[in-house]
């Protein structure tokens, strides 16, 4: 008994000592050089041709240029003449935010391409990617810059002027149109029960005014998401002539919310230069692709991007979303929107702006 006691131990302290000996070490990144050096040898790609940079809400632009191995600290004020000064003529930004399209504007104005991370995501990706190659990477807006440059080319957005105009009227489009949705929910679910029978009277007024008071900032708020659809239809039309050619066919011409709904899907197939892409970006899937209960891992799409096809397919075909038969035919329908739309954004897109350099890969984790 002893002998096999003995046995044991030596066995769990050479397993110890084996694991000991072939732990690695983790690397911690330390600057700029070192992060550059470890990207070309994980990635095995170069960096963008031209300067990345990663923005910040309340601090200087953090500007990554590859040919000076070299991370600044630049105001966005200033930006323009830096980049002027470098002799930079194309950027890729980690990603598009309102506050930035001014900005990006006078880029497109001054003759430099503007290129777009499609999903900001991905430069956290690459850092867990290192992390499993014993090299950690400090939460930085300066490693960020330097992470941006060597995100994939598929994982790009050339975007121009008329895009930037337009995608910043669909984000206030979005927010009303949005605002006003979760409003008509909450009054929905406020009204789904009649009056309780311990209930009583001065509270049952008090409920009624509140109901009222929902009521009027209900018609407010339709109000100005019709306004919003008024300013964001025009300036896709004028950025995009041609985009409206279909607006009789579809019975939409008369509809400016239905309109607004389709601006905002051919906007976003813009970013797309395959249907099935776009088809997946959607959440709607490719034909003979399995159900959502089929797949092991449902896949990440566009939340707004499935509802404006699924909104414009119930007005288009007339369909009511709260009868059986017609909801089977919503997806079918939206299907088929998707796949006109994407056709006719390829059409009028013109050159590459707004072109995505790669279909968008069917990645997974949940839905956003």
């Amino acid at each position: 008994m002893e002998a096999e006691k003995k046995a044991r131990t030596k066995k769990t302290e050479r397993k110890k000592a084996t694991k000991k000996t072939t732990t690695k070490q983790v690397v911690r990144v330390n600057d700029v050089k070192e992060l550059v050096d470890y990207c070309k040898q994980q990635f095995g790609r170069k960096p963008f041709e031209g300067a990345a940079i990663d923005f910040h809400p309340k601090k200087p632009a953090f500007i990554f240029l590859p040919t000076e191995v070299s991370v600044a600290k630049v105001p966005a004020e200033e930006l323009l003449d830096y980049l002027q000064k470098k002799g930079v003529q194309r950027v890729l930004i980690d990603a598009l935010n309102k506050k930035r399209v001014p900005i990006l504007l006078k880029l497109c104005k001054a003759g430099i391409e503007v290129y777009v991370l499609r999903r900001p995501m991905q430069i956290e990706r690459m850092r867990k990617e290192l992390r499993n190659h014993n090299i950690e990477v400090p939460k930085s807006d300066k490693y960020d810059a330097v992470l941006l440059a060597f995100t994939s080319p598929k994982k790009w957005a050339l975007v121009d002027a008329r895009f930037l105009k337009s995608w910043e009227a669909m984000v206030e489009w979005r927010n009303a149109e949005m605002s006003f949705r979760v409003e008509q929910q909450r009054y929905d679910a406020n009204n789904s029960e009649g009056p309780k029978e311990d209930e009583e009277s001065e509270e049952l007024r008090i409920k009624e005014l509140i109901r009222a008071k929902l009521v009027e900032v209900q018609r407010l708020l339709e109000k100005v998401q019709k306004l919003e659809a008024q300013l964001f239809v025009p300036k896709v039309q004028k950025n995009y002539p041609g985009v409206d050619e279909d607006f009789d066919k579809y019975g939409i011409r008369d509809d400016v919310i239905a309109q607004a709904y389709f601006c905002e899907s051919f906007l976003e197939a813009l970013h797309c230069d395959s249907e099935a892409g776009f088809l997946v970006k959607s959440g709607i899937g490719k034909t003979g692709s399995p159900p959502a209960k089929q797949r092991k891992k449902p896949f990440i799409h566009d939340g707004a991007l499935n509802r404006a096809l699924t909104q414009l397919a119930v007005k288009v075909y007339h369909l009511n979303p709260y009868k059986a038969e017609d909801q089977k035919k919503i997806k079918i329908k939206a299907r088929k929107l998707a796949e006109k739309i994407w056709r006719k954004a390829q059409k009028l897109k013109g050159g590459r702006a707004g072109e995505a350099l790669g279909p968008p890969p069917l990645e997974r984790e949940g839905s956003r």
